[in-house]
């Protein structure tokens, strides 16, 4: 009987030892920044909380303690200065000029280690080939001055190239399909391609890669994209005019409609907005109708902008900018970011510009 007591109370102060264990993982990143004194170092949730915090002193700080999980987190030094950083090792080093700050110097981490990796693949396989086709294609016409009709040509060759590359990151993902960084890394690229070529990438990964954090980011981030695929019907959303009225935009009534992602700090997009102007003379008379929605982060940055742009097509500021849900179902990271809309009311293109957009609203029109 004292026999079966003791093995009892042991068990359970096992199990009380095991309940007592901390989730989560647990990490130290030691930093080393240049040409900064002090600051305040948060690392951030994906909805901005802040997880843990630590002050930088003469440019030197430990962040440590527990996260839900390995992956990759945003850390804020303030003065604008977020980076995204792997924090999937119990000790990591991180060295960095505080005027640049670099994730890529992060030491000790596999994470980082394979961002490297995958880089110097796309760069051998997709970067130093597609120079040398236009180095080549230049040297065979004899000039740099292309015509409009060598310029297709060569659009063509290296939009090949880059369809290529695609393919070249899905063939490494499935490699390494059990690498943490691998979801971090199709999640940046579905800027530059698809809903479907993301959700390809996502399938290639090992389940446990999927149920980790940067798999559940790249899961949640594809859940958003699928509501606005090529083909699906445009959200209705609502906007603020420059008088403060709000206004639902609704499509789909026999138009084409060129609709502008902008912000009055990003240089592109005034510069676009100039090359829109020019379009919106080309298709005047005709059913096409432009909107430019600011992403502007405070209706005081946008109105003086609004004013000096003097934009004759409908106007308007998405107060939740970057953050809104229109903006997370399109996959908005970088401005300016032009979507065509059909005469029904479908996305017929995404992040268009250029030769590419005239050519699809042209493509309507027929």
């Amino acid at each position: 009987m004292m026999m079966m007591r003791l093995l009892i109370s042991l068990l359970l102060i096992g199990l009380i030892a095991c309940a007592e264990q901390p989730k989560g993982f647990t990490f130290k990143l030691r930093g080393d920044f240049i040409n900064v004194d002090t600051a305040t170092v948060n690392v951030l949730s994906p909805e901005d909380e802040v997880l843990l915090s630590t002050r930088m002193k003469d440019g030197k700080f430990v962040l440590q303690g527990t996260l839900p999980g390995p992956g990759y987190y945003a850390i804020d030094m303030g003065n604008q200065r977020k980076v995204k950083v792997m924090l999937d090792a119990p000790d990591m080093y991180w060295p960095s000029d505080y005027n640049m700050v670099d994730a890529r110097y992060v030491k000790n981490s596999p994470g980082t280690k394979s961002m490297l990796d995958i880089l110097g693949v796309v760069r051998e396989t997709y970067e130093i080939p597609t120079r040398a086709l236009y180095d080549e294609y230049y040297e065979k016409v004899g000039s740099r001055n292309l015509s409009p009709e060598q310029e297709a040509e060569l659009e063509k060759l290296a939009g090949q190239k880059f369809i290529e590359r695609g393919e070249t990151i899905l063939a490494y993902v499935k490699e390494h399909a059990n690498d943490l960084y691998m979801p971090v890394f199709i999640e940046d690229q579905l800027s530059e391609y698809d809903y479907d070529w993301g959700k390809r990438g996502y399938d290639l990964l090992s389940p446990e890669i999927q149920a980790s954090q940067p798999g559940r980011l790249l899961k949640e981030k594809l859940d958003n994209l699928s509501h606005t695929v090529v083909g699906a019907t445009f959200p209705t959303f609502a906007v603020q005019d420059a008088k403060g009225n709000m206004v639902d935009l609704k499509f789909g009534d026999g138009k084409v409609y060129v609709i502008d992602f902008w912000a009055s700090w990003c240089g592109p997009c005034r510069a676009m907005m100039q090359q829109l102007k020019e379009l919106y003379k080309t298709y005047a008379g005709q059913s096409v109708d432009f909107i430019s929605i600011s992403l502007d982060y405070t209706e005081k940055a946008w109105l003086p902008a609004h004013e000096e742009e003097q934009i004759p097509w409908g106007s308007y500021w998405l107060k939740e900018n970057f953050k809104s849900t229109i903006a997370e179902q399109l996959g908005i990271e970088a401005i300016p970011f032009i979507v065509v809309v059909d005469q029904k009311g479908r996305i017929v293109g995404k992040n268009l510009r250029d030769q590419k957009l005239i050519d699809k609203v042209n493509e309507l029109l027929k």
